[in-house]
């Protein structure tokens, strides 16, 4: 079988080191695992790709733009020191250790160039997702080590540029990692200026988080057991998606969340003669709909359907986070739900009605242990998941040449996760990532546009 060609020639990999560490600087070099970050140590990193639409020809991009977004990412990790650094085990330490070794250490960094079709990989169509991978950096785990972020820049000549990043999950959840690349945005975009607003400027401090039950012990005990007894092991799983995995957007606007929200309130007055106590979301009602068509379009008729999603926790605490905490602060959510009810007439509301349940919950138990061994005894068909969100903001990630024209959270390939994000215009819709095989593409496509003219 003839190998497919590789549309990305990579002029060169390189290590971006941030500047001497200042004597009054505050910015910790080390940091310790807590609960909330080690479910995480062994899943494979999180990757998003930006694109950027620009008409620079290569010269001008490798003589002006890259300089830029270099010279800015040189900057940034001054605030974020942790993340040049690497995630390791030391023989003596119960847990991993997040370290940034000065003069060692840098963030490592792809340059690469491709005559692929621009306009085609940043579209909302279905694609292969093999068609994107040449397009996210390498992120290579060992047993004794693992990179906390790797980036890859590549210019399509005359057409723009994409930013793909690979991040560890054990050390950033998503609202860290959108924080850092809005830093990186902010201080290209102000000419190299690396001052930080307060809403831009990470905060490290984790004494506060309690954890009364010991979540943490239930996880160290989680990754020792891998593999065999007493395991210090940092690899990550290899999770590789199916060769025929089509990745996909999908929008919902405004109106047509505002839509849907009437239409579940009016089915529960019908079937309850009053509403559940619940707050209907944006999030809530996307997120049912999403399931619903998904259930539908796998053609599960029977038995019980799950779905799994996490919960920002900083604001939930006692005391409350700010919302700059670096690291994860989620708490896991698990809904089960029988197939039969959500591809029923009511089936959003039914599923509308479980999630915001589940959210509800967390104001009488804010941090949840993720079940791990549930987890992994649940049918993967059976068992769907969220990633990303819309409080992000990933399209206000600017540069200095404009709003992205797309932004794909691809490691949903892996997962089989859907994933959530803001819209590029702004106007409160959403985007929805979807992940599917080739035959299942035409079904939910069909079943999520029909879905939307139910009045």
């Amino acid at each position: 079988m003839e190998a497919t060609p590789n549309p990305v020639k990579v002029h060169e990999v390189c290590r971006v080191a941030p500047p001497p560490i200042s004597p009054d600087s505050a910015v910790p070099t080390s940091l310790p695992l807590i609960f909330f970050d080690l479910f995480w140590v062994k899943c494979p990193p999180v990757q998003r790709i930006f694109f950027f639409e620009a008409s620079h020809p290569t010269t001008t991009f490798l003589d002006s733009v890259l300089p830029k977004l270099k010279h800015s990412l040189s900057l940034t990790p001054q605030h974020y020191l942790v993340l040049a650094g690497n995630l390791t085990w030391p023989p003596n330490s119960y847990k991993p250790i997040i370290q940034y070794i000065e003069g060692d250490d840098a963030v490592s960094l792809t340059i690469a160039e491709s005559e692929a079709d621009f306009y085609h990989l940043s579209s909302n169509s279905f694609r292969k997702v093999k068609e994107i991978h040449p397009f996210l950096p390498l992120f290579i785990s060992s047993d004794t080590q693992a990179p906390l972020m790797t980036l890859q820049i590549t210019l399509f000549p005359n057409k723009g540029f994409s930013i793909g990043y690979a991040a560890h999950h054990a050390v950033l959840d998503g609202k860290t990692t959108a924080l850092f690349m809005h830093s990186w945005a902010s201080i290209c975009r102000r000419g190299g200026d690396s001052t930080l607003t307060e809403e831009e400027t990470p905060f490290y401090d984790r004494t506060s988080i309690k954890d009364p039950d010991d979540h943490e012990k239930t996880y160290i005990n989680f990754l020792f057991e891998l593999n065999g007894p007493n395991n210090k092991s940092l690899m990550i799983w290899d999770m590789n998606a199916p060769t025929d995995t089509m990745l996909g957007t999908f929008q919902l606007t405004r109106a047509d969340i505002e839509n849907m929200k009437r239409r579940v309130k009016n089915q529960w007055q019908e079937k309850q003669k009053r509403e559940p106590a619940i707050h209907v979301s944006s999030f809530t009602i996307t997120s049912a709909y999403v399931w619903v068509c998904l259930v539908k379009a796998k053609k599960i008729s029977t038995g019980k359907v799950h779905l799994g999603f996490s919960v920002d926790c900083r604001a939930r605490l006692e005391p409350p986070l700010p919302s700059t905490y670096f690291g994860n602060c989620l708490s896991g959510q698990q809904i089960n739900a029988d197939s039969n009810d959500l591809i029923g007439e009511d089936g959003v509301a039914t599923a509308v009605k479980a999630i915001g349940e589940a959210i509800e919950s967390l104001k009488e138990e804010a941090v949840k242990e993720f079940q791990v061994s549930k987890l992994f005894s649940i049918d993967k068909d059976r068992l769907f998941t969220i990633g990303g969100s819309p409080r992000f903001e990933l399209y206000n990630t600017d540069f200095g040449w404009g709003r992205p024209r797309k932004v794909e959270m691809t490691s949903i390939d892996k997962s089989g996760a859907f994933s959530l994000s803001d819209c590029r215009d702004g106007n409160g819709g959403l985007e929805i990532g979807i992940v599917l095989k080739k035959h299942e593409t035409e079904a939910f496509a069909s079943l999520f546009a029909s879905g939307l003219q139910v009045h």
